[in-house]
């Protein structure tokens, strides 16, 4: 599910980095809906979503690099 964050937040299987009040993100459904509930994010829907660069964490991928 896409997300905007309604205030700053940090979620390390998103972003290394603290996600900031209004920047979008993606997330699995079931973490969505308890950032909804709490009132830290909100779904985002169609409108505009393209121009809008998203935080992804794809599952199982590996963010170390090995040289060798």
């Amino acid at each position: 599910m896409i997300l905007k964050a309604l205030d700053t937040i940090h979620i390390s299987s998103v972003s290394p980095n603290n996600l900031l009040t209004g920047q979008t993100f993606e997330l699995d459904d079931h973490f969505a809906r308890l950032l909804i509930e709490r009132g830290l994010a909100a779904e985002v829907t169609g409108i505009g979503v393209a121009d809008e660069p998203i935080s992804r964490k794809v599952a199982g991928a590996n963010t170390r690099t090995k040289a060798g």
